[in-house]
């Protein structure tokens, strides 16, 4: 998407922050998004790995029933913990502990003997795993929609995200994008909320210092990564057409709110710059 797609001639545009659960459907989700254009900002599906963890919090998880990694091997511990006879201190036992091997489509279990055997909730176990095989974690549905957010050249309001500004231009794509993840969610657990604003200097004041602090952020990470001596020619690219689509944004934010933002500008083509001479320069 141009910055040009999403300016408005009032500067207008929404406040949007979200909420986000793990009971999103992949196939649901990434079927909706594709029919936006938007299908490279799916989230994938949850790995086997974490299907295993989220099946073992359901069925097993509890306050006095922990379930812990395992060290140096794919899978989880389900633990005991009870408290000592002094109320204060707390002992643990291993039940049993849950392994996902790599050519496994299933969890295999094993007590602490070190006998693979059926706990009691195999079969309850395994049922939750295969529902949660086909579910995308929250915290990949949050950066699915923070990207989703940058690529329509909304920028976030706080230092660590959490609350975002988006051009009036783009709100109407993106609630249609918001719609895609609320009714990809069983529970109605994705939620994401809309407030309008109205161009004035405050408004303008906040939007301007997001886009400094989050441009001048990822100009000093790019430099930092482009320091580095193994950084290969792809990821020198990848850095250069990003600097291309932020110059575009510092542009479109210019004409929005007719402003001067030249020294953003040259943090930008300082790192462009950089990662085209050590493109042509070496690895």
């Amino acid at each position: 998407m141009s910055i040009n797609q999403v300016q408005a001639p009032s500067s207008r545009g929404n406040n949007v922050f979200f909420s986000t659960g793990s009971k999103t459907n992949a196939d649901k989700l990434k079927n909706s998004l594709a029919a936006l254009g938007l299908e490279q900002y799916a989230p994938k599906q949850n790995s086997k790995l974490v299907a295993t963890h989220q099946a073992l919090k359901s069925v097993c998880g509890r306050k006095d029933r922990l379930i812990r990694p395992l060290k140096g091997e794919p899978g989880y511990a389900v633990v005991r913990e009870e408290k000592g006879e002094d109320g204060k201190s707390l002992s643990h036992t291993v039940e049993f502990d849950a392994l996902m091997p790599a050519d496994s489509d299933f969890p295999v279990f094993r007590n602490p003997d070190g006998e693979y055997f059926s706990p009691v909730e195999d079969g309850a176990i395994t049922h939750r795993f295969q529902i949660e095989c086909e579910r995308v974690q929250a915290s990949a549905v949050s950066k699915s929609l923070v990207n989703i957010i940058d690529y329509m050249h909304g920028i976030s309001l706080r230092p660590r995200g959490g609350v975002y500004w988006i051009p009036q231009g783009a709100v109407a794509k993106f609630e249609k994008v918001a719609e895609c993840f609320q009714n990809s969610c069983e529970g109605n657990l994705n939620k994401v909320y809309f407030q309008t604003t109205v161009h004035d200097d405050k408004l303008r004041d906040s939007v301007i210092m997001g886009l400094t602090e989050s441009i001048e952020n990822e100009t000093r990470q790019m430099l930092e990564a482009l320091s580095q001596p193994d950084v290969g020619k792809r990821a020198k690219k990848t850095k250069m057409d990003r600097c291309g689509k932020l110059l575009k944004r510092i542009s479109g934010y210019e004409k929005m709110f007719q402003v001067s933002l030249q020294e953003l500008q040259k943090h930008v083509a300082d790192v462009e710059a950089e990662a085209m001479m050590t493109a042509f320069g070496g690895n």
